[in-house]
């Protein structure tokens, strides 16, 4: 399984960093292609509980998600940023409902309505929009692209390598059961150096020492929570992997779970200490 995981990361990783390098609309592909996979993944994690949740739509809202924020500073010329993404979560919330209700069903329905709303809002707009708002965020979004990735992809490595070496006491939850206390904590400590490196190189000049540290942690807690989160799911659908695209590492919502609340808090933290415009 090692072996598998690291082949996979030896292909995929240098393209990955490529275009995130060279941004524009080879990124708005990558991240759509991203989102239109995880998005997949998760309405057959979800149909285990309503059969009548469809793919196609809820792949395509979501993946609009990734549009609207590539297109806004063509949009925002005429209209507010509030204005656009208000309109459109009204639109969620009005299609949400109106096709259980022309359904004229109500057995599930509810629970069709919230599964719907979940995986769009979480992958869609948690993880895709953010996405893309960091990268088109001035002259650092590269650079904030890869402190996020960096970060995250080193926590969950590190906690990987951490748990198969020492990790003997397990966290007990049925969530993750071969998850380890050690390789957790490995992980977090990880996680948080590198993020505290990575934000102190990439972003020097940019952000203090104590954000980068800040940051670090924050981005290495929510990439464990977002990966619990995504096993939540799976447990709850009785799968072990959401797809089996990736070898080694399982599909795309396996592989990019942690991203889910670390790249919307990365942004929105950067907002409101005032490091992005």
């Amino acid at each position: 399984m090692f072996w598998r995981r690291a082949l996979s990361v030896v292909v995929l990783l240098p393209l990955v960093l490529l275009i995130v390098y060279q941004g524009g609309w080879l990124y708005l592909l990558l991240i759509s292609i991203t989102v239109l996979m995880m998005q997949v993944e998760y309405c057959r994690l979800a149909q285990h509980f309503s059969e009548k949740l469809n793919v196609v739509m809820p792949t395509l809202l979501a993946v609009t998600f990734c549009l609207l924020a590539y297109f806004l500073p063509t949009l925002t010329k005429t209209l507010s940023v509030s204005t656009v993404m208000f309109s459109f979560f009204i639109f969620l919330l009005i299609y949400s409902f109106a096709e259980s209700v022309f359904r004229g069903q109500v057995a599930g329905e509810l629970l069709t309505v919230t599964l719907k709303l979940t995986g769009i809002l979480t992958i869609g707009w948690a993880l895709g929009y953010h996405l893309i708002l960091l990268r088109n965020s001035e002259a650092v979004g590269m650079h904030l692209c890869f402190l996020l990735a960096g970060t995250i992809w080193c926590g969950d490595t590190g906690a990987y390598l951490v748990g198969r070496a020492v990790g003997k006491h397990t966290l007990g939850t049925p969530l993750s059961p071969r998850k380890t206390i050690e390789g957790t904590i490995g992980g977090l400590v990880i996680g948080t150096l590198v993020g505290f490196g990575l934000g102190a190189i990439l972003l020097k000049g940019t952000i203090s020492l104590g954000h980068a540290a800040i940051i670090g942690l924050l981005l290495t807690v929510l990439g464990q929570l977002g990966d619990l989160s995504a096993s939540l799911m799976k447990r709850t659908a009785g799968v072990k992997d959401s797809g089996d695209v990736i070898p080694g590492h399982g599909g795309f919502l396996d592989r990019c779970d942690s991203l889910i609340f670390s790249a919307p808090v990365l942004y929105y933290y950067l907002k409101l200490t005032g490091h992005l415009a």
